[in-house]
């Protein structure tokens, strides 16, 4: 103690050198503490706490890692959880991230999702909509900014695949005939059909008739492998009904999932047209081939008009075309067209089966019309403008001998084959 008006007491060498170790004991603890509080940032294995107020006495207290959590999954749903985890020094961390791994080492680092994402204040957590596969989780405790030590990982769980296919999608020909070859038709026995579908699923393609009125459906179909995008099958449809053909196609995945159905339509058209009906038609003098009459063939359905003239490119609406008529050696009667707009005709020739010539050739002005309405295709004679008609007592029986390459509208042949008609005459 220093008494007033003392002078201080000098300090002896050997006190001041042990005061100064003191002091510089003290300043190199708060240093070390500062610098590593300063490289610990949010990403450190550990927190420094100080305790009291001699800086001196600063130590580290570290989060170690927590116990691997257990992990279940049920519905494709993960739920995780663990214990709960401290400080060395036995301070409760306050929350925890959670991940997943690919495999039971190494691998890739995925963050949990759903009630599993970002930092979580409880034990357990669930993950919906877990993706397939065997996962591995793990659990890292955290306190503040500072991240613990990565727990060891969970046994692997595994997730089923329940996430069905994308609707596949199917395009069909928009008609579908017995033509060999026609614009927008394809044979009925080998009808390619266009799938794209999820690659590796097992893909049924289902090709199904219109049921007639009180009757059930029938279908044809085919299983097979996608390859991907723009993969054609054919279907052989001779066995449907004409109509409307609808084709469904369904992909199932190799977990079983099974896709909404892709859909697409044709229509069916492979009847051959056929002659209903053939008559000659009086409307001048009986007995004799003269101005007013006609011939007159029908059919059992539309015939497509430019098969008939390729300058009828329309194929509704009555048509029409200019031309001769010739009835060779009193039997035989064939239409020449002069009309410009059809430099060919397909008509085809009919046989009289009787004799309305007195000998040669009768020529007739003449034109030929097509009635998609009636179905009809009618040649009349309009005048005479060579030959001398003779008459012919009593009917006769007309025979229609169609040209080559008439069709139907869905590009099918009508058979060239001869055809009685009726007893008629001129």
């Amino acid at each position: 103690m220093i008494r007033p008006n003392q002078a201080p007491q000098p300090i002896e060498p050997g006190h001041r050198n042990q005061h100064r170790r003191r002091k510089l004991t003290r300043i190199a603890g708060v240093l070390a503490a500062a610098v590593v509080i300063s490289w610990g940032g949010p990403a450190a294995n550990a927190f420094w706490q100080t305790l009291g107020s001699n800086a001196g006495a600063a130590r580290a207290d570290a989060i170690p890692a927590v116990a691997a959590p257990s992990a279940v999954v049920s519905g494709g749903a993960a739920s995780i959880s663990w214990k709960q985890g401290t400080t060395a020094e036995g301070r409760p961390v306050g929350g925890y991230t959670v991940a997943r791994y690919s495999s039971a080492s190494g691998g890739t680092k995925v963050s949990g999702t759903g009630g599993c994402a970002g930092t979580i204040t409880v034990l357990t957590c669930s993950e919906t909509s877990l993706p397939a596969g065997t996962w591995y989780y793990t659990v890292t405790p955290v306190l503040g900014a500072w991240a613990g030590i990565e727990s060891a990982r969970s046994v692997g769980v595994t997730a089923a695949d329940t996430t069905p296919p994308v609707a596949p999608t199917i395009t069909a020909p928009a008609l579908v005939s017995s033509a060999p070859a026609a614009t927008n038709s394809a044979n009925v026995g080998s009808v390619p059909v266009t799938l794209s579908a999820e690659q590796g699923s097992s893909v049924r393609i289902t090709a199904t008739e219109t049921a007639p009125a009180g009757g059930s459906a029938q279908s044809v179909f085919q299983v097979l492998t996608a390859t991907g995008s723009n993969q054609t099958v054919t279907f052989n449809l001779s066995a449907l009904r004409d109509g409307t053909i609808t084709y469904s196609a369904v992909a199932t995945d190799a977990a079983g999932n099974a896709s909404a159905p892709g859909t697409a339509t044709s229509a069916k058209d492979a009847t051959a047209p056929a002659v209903s009906a053939v008559s000659l038609g009086n409307g001048g003098s009986q007995f004799i081939a003269d101005a007013g009459d006609k011939v007159v063939v029908t059919f059992s359905e539309p015939l497509l008009p430019s098969s008939i003239c390729s300058g009828w490119t329309d194929p509704s609406g009555i048509k029409s075309a200019n031309g001769t008529l010739t009835i060779a050696g009193g039997n035989s009667l064939k239409f020449t067209s002069t009309d410009p707009g059809c430099p060919s005709i397909r008509f085809g020739t009919v046989t009289l089966n009787g004799n309305y010539s007195a000998g040669g050739d009768l020529s007739f002005s003449s034109s030929l019309v097509w009635n998609p309405g009636t179905l009809q295709l009618t040649v009349n004679l309009v005048n005479l403008a060579s030959g001398t008609p003779t008459t012919k007592q009593g009917n006769v029986l007309p025979t229609y001998i169609p040209a080559s390459g008439l069709t139907d509208g869905a590009g099918n042949l009508l058979p060239a084959g001869p055809v009685p008609g009726t007893n008629s005459r001129f």
